[in-house]
C-alpha cells in the first residue's frame, strides 16, 4: 500500500497511524524528519572504540524501536519517546562498549615473550595503576556523599548496562523517573570534579 502524501501537514502520531497500515513511505519521511535528532544525540557521546558512525547506527535502531513500539494509549507524544528510546540505545551501546574496555583483551601474548616481559605487560605502570585506584576511591566516595539511595540504585543499574526501561522496571518506577534522576546524577558528580 503505497500512497503520495506529503506528510508535512500530519503530526507525528498521525504518521505513525500510517505506518501501522503498512504506508512504507510514512515510514520514510518519519526516519528522514528525526535524522537531525539522532545526528544531535549522538554528539553527546563518545563510544570507546567505536566511530561516530556506529553511534548513529544505534541511533537510529533505538528510533526505529521506537517507531514499532510506540503506543498512542500510553504516550502523548511522539517526540519524548522517541528521544528517550534512541537515548537508551546510544547510552546502552556505549555502556557496553566501555565494559568491553575494561576487560582483559590484551592479555594474550606472542610466544617470543619470556616470562619477565609477560609480567611486565600484565603489571602495568605502578604510578597509573595508584592513580587509577585512587581516582576510583575517590569517585565512589562522591557518590556516596552526594547522591541519594535512589540515585545510587539507578547510577548502579545504569552502569551494569540496563535501560532506563528495564531500569524502571525493576525498582517500580517510571522511565523519566529514571530519566530524571540520571540527569541529577550527572548533574551532581560534574559539580563534584
Amino acid at each position: 500500500m503505497t500512497m503520495n502524501t506529503n506528510f508535512d501537514h500530519l503530526t507525528d502520531e498521525q504518521v505513525l497511524s500510517l505506518i501501522s497500515k503498512g504506508e512504507e513511505s510514512a515510514m520514510d519521511y518519519l526516519l528522514g524528519k528525526y535524522f537531525a535528532v539522532v545526528k544531535r544525540l549522538v554528539m553527546n557521546y563518545y563510544m570507546t572504540g567505536g566511530e561516530q558512525e556506529d553511534l548513529h547506527q544505534e541511533g537510529y535502531i533505538g528510533l526505529f524501536k521506537a517507531i514499532r513500539s510506540y503506543d498512542p494509549k500510553k504516550n502523548n507524544r511522539f517526540y519524548p519517546y522517541a528521544k528517550m528510546c534512541i537515548e537508551s540505545q546510544i547510552q546502552t551501546a556505549v555502556t557496553a562498549s566501555n565494559r568491553k574496555k575494561h576487560a582483559p583483551l590484551n592479555l594474550s601474548v606472542p610466544i617470543e615473550f619470556s616470562p619477565e616481559q609477560e609480567m611486565a605487560t600484565l603489571t602495568g605502570n605502578p604510578e597509573k595503576i595508584f592513580l587509577d585506584k585512587e581516582w576510583e576511591e575517590n569517585a565512589e566516595k562522591k557518590m556516596e556523599e552526594k547522591l541519594s539511595p535512589f540515585e545510587k540504585t539507578v547510577v548502579l543499574l545504569y552502569l551494569e548496562g540496563k535501560t532506563y526501561a528495564e531500569i524502571a522496571t525493576e525498582i517500580g518506577k517510571t522511565p523519566k523517573s529514571i530519566d530524571n534522576a540520571i540527569s541529577r546524577v550527572k548533574k551532581k558528580l560534574s559539580e563534584t570534579r
